[in-house]
């Protein structure tokens, strides 16, 4: 400790100091030839200095401060390559030798690679392990993260990213995994459906070239998360033409790309192409889903020399979607639609000033437009005249009268529309021992719906229950963040210390908004302590020790913040008159919205601890977590007692064959004349009951906390040259456990009063938070999971071949439900008559007149509030799981020469699908994927 100390203030005491800075110049080249790689990107990492390579694979940067530096240089279509450089002086007669990206390498990596540069854990997939894979949906990469499992492609579902979730959604997992595409948040927050991650199918995949996961505490550069960042990039710079053909029994793909040079450093432009057909049921193809994807990138830097500007600008976008119109077995007309268009605007600028006070500045912007018209075609055919009812305000209503035979079409549109722009400014320099980078900036993003909702073709024939409500009236969802980083790299004798601590503030602003805690600090902290790095020839050559906490937030959805108005229509009138016509009186209530000021944005606390090694050869990585997400969203129900009148018809009394009905909007009075003859005035209706009931009430809330910890392992084994074979083991293991102390309100609507014939039954029970469900009896839930995989890949340079054989195991899977409530034992096994089963008391029970009671033995013994009892079957509070099962996965990819190479996968091919039985209730079911297999073709031209 007191060796640190002292090496920080020596540091610290030349601060003063600068180093002495030069002019690195030299040239990219191909391999051993002396051609030239055009658009190269040198990078020297520790400044945050870079050049971008003239046509001839030249290169120039300035003002490199004296001393040993990481230098990366990476082109598109070459493997990058990773080199130390010390400069001591002006070097104009630099080479840099960058091999083609094919299978004829000594090395190729067909997995997820561990980014060990890395503050935090994270992985990055490259081009050669997604055509190993064969992904067609960017999710697929899932099953390369420790412990993933292999899921069949299939696009007839959306498909999502949910980092580190243990296979429990409780917590917004996937809502809470923030997906970029080029730097483009793909974003839900202005979605009106249930809580969900970005769905990832409308990406066209054959234009991808990497994957970077970050499953750690990430950068406080990024913001809008709790579960951790994906990063999808795009081709952008030369490349030859390229085809791909892909198939599998569910699944048709073709595309076509091309990079241009554009010669006279006029940059590049990419031009990329796909058509993505899938099935939903190969023996009566009608239901399909459709991707027509395009993407357009252009980059070119202007001002080479002393302060270069690296100018981008990609659109991608995608015309498609669900369509069942053309299937023969649904019933006459019946037909759906659902589009998945997007479109996806990015641009950056990246000025290199290189200035003492400044290393660079970037600037970026963004758009993300999501189309999602649905539309339904059904047609109607009823025995009678069926009521419609469509108020949308208090009191009593006639209802309308729909037609017994009738089509419409139901369209449900929703235009999600996100923009944000970015300004970020880097200052890095060198003191002696000491590297310092610091990262400023600023965000402002938006996200809004202009999408018109639900509505209807024949707005006439509008079915019972509908209300209108255009997503246009609901405002933008502005958020502005600004944040703080400092990077700090100590070099203390053999040994280095990395520190990375921010801070990132936050505040979200909405027209007219009611929530007051809407603003917000989130600090973020990695350390990583290199205690050996040498050369391969020590047995431990490698060995790193790293930790971090940090805070990150997700804002709500608009789900959340305005959700769907709902109303209870109740009958209060019914008669019947000439030629089988009948008439309807319906009191609507609307349920309130009571907007809940203490709303909580939802945070993730993370705690993660880690270690890297290389021993022999065999590098392994360590890390294990600990994340608590607190405040969870959701939408809660209360409900507060009203009375309203039931009316019938006069004893003695006929309705007239044409009868007028005149109804009293607040008192309910109905009173019913006859057209053909108004003289005759008008009746008035009995009064049946006064009856009273409860009305629903809804509001945002925030559920209790997750916890989720776990450990995640990734062992690389060096390559057997006699068979030139490498084996790769990673494993995971989860353990998630949330207990919900909140409140659930459940009334039974349909139930009449114990005593009073005609009314409603009067109590409402008030229970420990199971979702609102008249069945559960527990509140929360435990579930550990340990999934592990064994990779053999062999790798043969001579033929240009790679194969890789994995067997996926799920070792523990054990989950078992919890009923509690601040730490007492709620749920009791009940035995009578032979049957066994669960029960749950409500905690407290509420009354007509809105008077809440304790419920007590006494109540649980009352013949009438023993029926607020909740019976459940008699497994729910046992251990569940399976027994362990296993699966193997063979993919094969081979390349001829250098215009063409073929892939082929088998998933589950020995087609394991044993029956597991459930510890708990017995049910048998099969958990590992059905046999299934794909291949798929690229040609270069």
């Amino acid at each position: 400790m007191r060796k640190f100390l002292l090496a920080l203030l020596l540091s610290v005491s030349v601060l003063g100091v600068s180093a002495q800075k030069y002019t690195i110049s030299g040239r990219v080249q191909i391999g051993k030839s002396s051609k030239g790689v055009p658009m190269a990107v040198v990078t020297v990492v520790d400044a945050n200095l870079w050049a971008i390579t003239d046509d001839n694979g030249h290169f120039s940067i300035r003002n490199v401060q004296a001393g040993k530096h990481p230098v990366n240089v990476s082109c598109l279509g070459y493997v990058a390559l990773d080199s130390e450089l010390n400069v001591t002086g002006d070097r104009d007669d630099l080479v840099f030798r960058l091999c083609c990206a094919d299978l004829k390498l000594s090395e190729v990596v067909v997995t997820a690679r561990e980014n060990r540069n890395s503050m935090s854990t994270s992985c990055v997939i490259d081009k050669a392990a997604l055509d190993h894979l064969q992904m067609v949906n960017v999710s697929d990469v899932s099953s390369l993260l420790p412990g993933g499992k292999t899921v069949n492609p299939n696009l007839m579902k959306d498909n999502v990213f949910s980092i580190r979730d243990g296979g429990v959604s409780q917590g917004n997992a996937s809502f809470g995994t923030a997906v970029e595409v080029d730097g483009v948040r793909l974003s839900t927050n202005a979605s009106f459906g249930d809580l969900s991650g970005a769905s990832t199918r409308n990406i066209a995949s054959s234009n991808v070239e990497s994957i970077e996961v970050i499953t750690g505490i990430p950068s406080v550069e990024y913001g809008d998360l709790t579960s951790g960042v994906v990063k999808v990039k795009t081709r952008k710079g030369k490349t030859p033409y390229t085809a791909t053909f892909t198939t599998n029994p569910k699944t048709k793909q073709f595309s076509l790309s091309k990079g241009f040079d554009l010669g006279r450093d006029l940059g590049s432009l990419n031009v990329a192409l796909e058509h993505t057909r899938a099935i939903d049921n190969p023996v009566s193809p009608y239901t399909t889903y459709q991707r027509n994807g395009i993407a357009l990138n252009y980059a070119r830097v202007f001002r080479r020399g002393s302060t270069p500007l690296n100018f981008s600008v990609g659109l991608t976008g995608n015309l498609g979607g669900m369509n069942t119109k053309d299937d023969p077995d649904a019933q006459t007309g019946e037909w759906k639609k659902a589009h998945d268009n997007a479109l996806r605007f990015n641009t950056s600028l990246d000025w290199l000033l290189n200035k003492s006070w400044i290393t660079n500045v970037a600037v970026t912007a963004s758009v993300n437009y999501a189309d999602m018209l649905s539309k339904y075609h059904l047609p109607v055919h009823t025995a009678s005249e069926q009521p419609a009812v469509n108020a949308t305000t208090e009191g009593y209503f006639v209802a309308n009268q729909l037609p017994v035979n009738y089509v419409n079409t139901q369209f449900i549109d929703s235009k999600e529309l996100d923009y944000g722009i970015s300004l970020k400014a880097n200052w890095s320099r060198r003191f002696d021992r000491l590297l310092n980078r610091v990262k400023a900036g600023v965000t402002w993003s938006a996200n809004g719906n202009v999408g018109q909702g639900e509505y209807y073709e024949n707005p006439q024939l509008q079915p019972n229950g509908f209300r209108p409500r255009p997503y246009t009236d609901i405002p933008y969802m502005h958020n502005l963040a600004v944040y703080l980083e400092d990077n700090l790299t100590l070099q203390l004798g053999q040994t280095s210390l990395g520190v990375m601590a921010g801070v990132r503030g936050e505040k979200t602003l909405i027209k007219n908004m009611q929530y007051n805690k809407a603003q917000s600090l989130s600090p973020r902290f990695n350390v990583k302590y290199t205690l050996i790095n040498r050369e391969r020839k020590y047995f431990l050559n490698q060995l790193n020790v790293r930790g971090g906490w940090g805070i990150t937030e997700k804002l709500p959805s608009f789900n959340i913040l305005y959700p769907d108005p709902l109303y209870r229509d109740i009958q209060v009138f019914g008669a019947s008159y000439a030629d089988n016509r009948s008439v309807y009186v319906y009191h609507t209530t609307p349920y309130s919205i009571a907007y809940n000021d203490n709303l909580r944005w939802m945070r993730n606390r993370n705690i993660e601890v880690g270690v890297d090694l290389t021993l022999g050869g065999t590098r392994i990585s360590v890390a294990g977590y600990f994340n608590k997400t607190k405040y969870p969203y959701r939408l809660n129900t209360t409900y507060s007692p009203f009375e309203y009148r039931i009316s019938q018809v006069p004893s003695g009394y006929k309705m007239p064959a044409n009868p007028d009905i005149v109804v009293d909007n607040r008192t309910g009075q109905i009173l019913v004349g006859d057209k053909d003859d108004p003289s005759a005035g008008y009746t008035p209706m009995d009064t049946k009951v006064m009856d009273k009931t409860f009305v629903k009430n809804i509001y945002q809330d925030n559920s209790s906390p997750v916890d989720r910890k776990g450990l995640e392992v990734t062992v690389d084994f060096p390559q057997i040259p006699s068979i030139r074979t490498q084996f790769r083991f990673d494993a995971a293991y989860t353990n998630v456990k949330y207990v919900n102390e909140g409140f659930s309100y459940i009334y039974k609507e349909n139930q009449s009063h114990s005593s009073i014939p005609g009314r409603s039954f009067e109590y409402v029970g008030i229970y420990a938070d199971n979702g609102g469900s008249t069945t559960a009896t527990y509140n929360g839930r435990q579930t550990k999971r340990l999934d592990a995989n064994l990779t053999a890949i062999t790798h043969i340079p001579s033929i240009r071949m790679v194969i890789s054989l994995r067997l996926e195991a799920s070792l523990v899977s054990r989950s078992r439900n919890i009923s509690s409530y601040h730490g007492k034992q709620l749920a009791y096994q009940v035995e009578q008559e032979g049957e066994s089963y669960t029960a749950l008391r409500p905690l407290y029970y509420m009354d007509l007149e809105g008077n809440v009671y304790n419920y007590d033995d006494a109540a649980a013994n009352d013949p009438v509030l023993k029926g607020l009892i909740i019976n459940g079957n008699s497994f729910q509070l046992k251990q569940d799981g399976y027994d362990p099962y296993f699966s193997a996965n063979l993919s094969i990819t081979k390349e001829i020469g250098n215009v063409a190479s073929v892939s082929f996968y088998a998933n589950n091919f020995t087609n394991a699908r044993k029956y597991l039985a459930s510890y708990a209730s017995g049910v048998k079911v099969i958990l590992t994927p059905d046999f299934y297999y794909g291949l798929t073709l690229r040609l270069k031209f």
